[in-house]
């Protein structure tokens, strides 16, 4: 059974981190040349909802990492926004306070338009073959993964599992995963406004006769249009294909455990949204800040947040109303089940469901 390390939203503080931290353990030695990554999320133009720079700093100098031998990443992205090339996100990684002296520097693990990475054979017990990962894990001995505990439109919640499937992937890896996923307009419910064709990165959607159309061979399937509708006329046959899209995210973050040695996981369950920071906008919170918690299983963990989550009471502002004990995620979106992933990661050897919960 795994440990699951638990720190209450009162206890945040340098004090209380170095704790939490504890059982990682040296994440590289202190002498040499090892270099360690640390995955966070830097949050989409616009987004307030991300894990602050001065919390992650506190979490950073927890763990003691040798000086000019750790640096902070994320990978690019499909959609349109500031996060498609690396000059940009490291501009906004700066403007949302990720920048130096005080923290290690940013680098965008898959190159400068997402294109550089490496491949990665799974096991034969995945159905995955390859997987398309950042080409930085290649010269990274060492990662921590740092992540937000939050909704998903496709994968009902993300946290570490979605942050190491989805956030190490490359371009290529992040079109495999998304290619099972292709949204469809409802000519019926389309108002014509164009909105889902400003918010295509791609080029999928054009006007024709005053409604959208969808090319699907030119779609990515990003689910950006999804959420930028405002009439609700563009969905998903989520009962054909939100299985095998949880199914690639998970089997690649096995993969990228064979990449890199990931020594510790830590999801911060705070402004627990509806949806990701990967939007300008995530929505109200569901529940009352938690705490964070840490393990050096992502699967243990992402099961640990979503019981203590589903535990909590919703407050006032809430995109849901549902008593304690109800899976906020899944009374959101009814049609998307996020304990799919976890039962995933544990056929395929990520980690287990089982999990003992130790306050620090």
């Amino acid at each position: 059974m795994t440990d699951v390390y638990f720190l209450p939203e009162r206890d945040m503080n340098p004090e209380g981190f170095r704790r939490l931290v504890k059982p990682a353990g040296a994440v590289i030695p202190e002498k040499g040349t090892s270099l360690a990554a640390i995955k966070i999320h830097p949050g989409e133009d616009g987004n307030t909802t991300f894990i602050p720079a001065r919390i992650v700093k506190q979490v950073v100098d927890a763990f003691d990492l040798p000086a000019g031998r750790a640096f902070l990443t994320d990978t690019t992205v499909l959609y349109g926004g500031r996060r498609m090339s690396a000059p940009d996100y490291h501009v906004l990684a700066h403007q949302h306070g990720f920048s130096m002296p005080g923290l290690p520097p940013f680098i965008v693990a898959d190159g400068l338009r997402g294109t550089s990475e490496i491949k990665v054979d799974l096991p034969s017990w995945c159905e995955t073959r390859t997987a398309r990962l950042a080409a930085i894990l290649s010269e990274t001995d060492a990662a921590v993964v740092l992540s937000h505990f939050k909704g998903h439109l496709l994968a009902g919640f993300g946290g570490a599992l979605k942050n190491l499937g989805m956030g190490f992937a490359s371009r290529g890896g992040k079109l495999f995963q998304h290619s099972s996923v292709k949204p469809r307009v409802k000519s019926k419910f389309c108002s014509g406004c164009g909105t889902c064709i400003e918010s295509c990165g791609s080029g999928a959607l054009s006007m024709q006769e005053g409604l959208a159309v969808l090319n699907a061979s030119r779609c990515t399937g990003c689910g950006e249009c999804l959420q930028r509708c405002p009439v609700g006329a563009i969905g998903v046959d989520w009962n054909q294909e939100s299985g095998e899209f949880t199914r690639r995210l998970t089997e690649y973050a096995l993969a990228v455990t064979i990449a890199v040695k990931v020594k510790y996981y830590v999801n911060f369950l705070l402004n627990v949204t509806p949806d990701c920071d990967c939007m300008r906008n995530g929505g109200n919170p569901m529940v009352a800040d938690i705490g964070v918690l840490a393990s050096k299983d992502p699967v243990a963990l992402d099961q640990a947040s979503l019981d203590m989550v589903t535990a909590a009471d919703t407050i006032p502002g809430s995109p849901v109303t549902c008593p304690a004990g109800t899976d906020k995620f899944r009374a959101h979106r009814p049609q998307t089940d996020g304990t799919k992933a976890l039962e995933r990661g544990e056929r395929i050897g990520l980690g287990s469901r089982e999990y003992r919960m130790v306050n620090v």
